[in-house]
């Protein structure tokens, strides 16, 4: 789910390399939640925001004393379970069933977690689990001292981090949340012509590039005992969020001649993640798919 905080401009005082930030609110007072039968995939049922994209909303933040609508209105019955503090709700189903709506609201700040068995789940791929980060409704202001100007004067600072940025776990300024084996999921055995994963995406990352190549040994995919690897799938995708994102990537015709013949393909799934500013991250990953 992709929730953008807004920022009041920065003041600059006669071209001097300091800027003031006044207080900022908090994430929004009010957030929306529904079950999607066909998150990501078909048939891939997980709670996400209405109108965003297709994929899970595993970490949702507000401010305190905002509140939480839960929607379902499909035919996969979905429950509302909290894991550990429960905020106050009305008509939150906490067990399984279907066409219900209810609300929560989140008086204090801190992690709620609450999950879903009925969502989506296999290994290395869980939409059961689900977070709401209460803030504070407001955070002090700073005063940054910032060393370079951007075109046309004045000075830039810039905002803090939210939730799942390097506030909650991710190094400074890299892309992921996190170590690389934390922010990459992948089964590593999967079934059909595609491989499916996902990314946790940090603050640094938003806006960045994800490239992710499906690498096969050999000349040729059906061949075995040659170390040159050739690719045989290839994703790209732009203008990143914070946040998991979800990826599928299609073997390509030779990979699925490959998968016919041998009803079995060994991969290195290597993904590399291009953020806007800073280094580049590779993570490999070996799959094996199963025809």
């Amino acid at each position: 789910m992709k929730l953008r905080k807004r920022y009041l401009p920065v003041a600059a005082v006669l071209g001097a390399a300091v800027a003031i930030v006044p207080a900022l609110a908090a994430g929004p007072s009010e957030a929306k939640l529904e079950v999607n039968e066909n998150c990501v995939e078909s048939e891939w049922p997980c709670w996400t925001a209405p109108g965003s994209k297709p994929e899970p909303a595993s970490k949702v933040t507000i401010a305190a004393g905002g509140e939480v609508m839960f929607t379902d209105h499909t035919t996969t019955p979905a429950a509302v379970v909290w894991m550990g503090s429960a905020p106050a709700c009305s008509g939150v189903s906490a067990s399984a069933t279907t066409a219900w709506e209810g609300k929560c609201k989140f008086e204090q700040p801190g992690i709620y977690k609450f999950e879903s068995s009925t969502m989506f789940k296999e290994p290395g791929l869980d939409y059961t689990k689900y977070e709401i980060v209460v803030e504070s409704a407001t955070t002090t202001g700073t005063t940054p001292t910032t060393t370079s100007s951007p075109p046309g004067g004045g000075t830039t600072t810039s905002p803090p981090g939210p939730a799942g940025g390097s506030g909650s776990g991710a190094a400074p300024g890299l892309p992921l949340v996190g170590s690389a084996s934390e922010a990459v999921k992948l089964a590593r055995a999967q079934h059909g012509s595609s491989v499916r994963g996902s990314v946790e995406i940090s603050q640094a990352g938003v806006g960045g590039r994800l490239e992710v190549d499906l690498l096969a040994n050999g000349a040729s995919p059906a061949k075995a005992g040659h170390s040159e690897q050739v690719r045989v799938g290839r994703l790209v995708r732009s203008s990143l969020y914070a946040g998991t994102t979800s990826f599928t990537v299609q073997l390509n015709a030779k990979g699925k001649a490959a998968l016919r013949r041998r009803r079995r393909l060994e991969l290195t799934a290597k993904i590399t993640l291009t953020p806007l500013n800073g280094a580049a991250v590779t993570v490999t990953k070996s799959v094996v798919l199963h025809g």
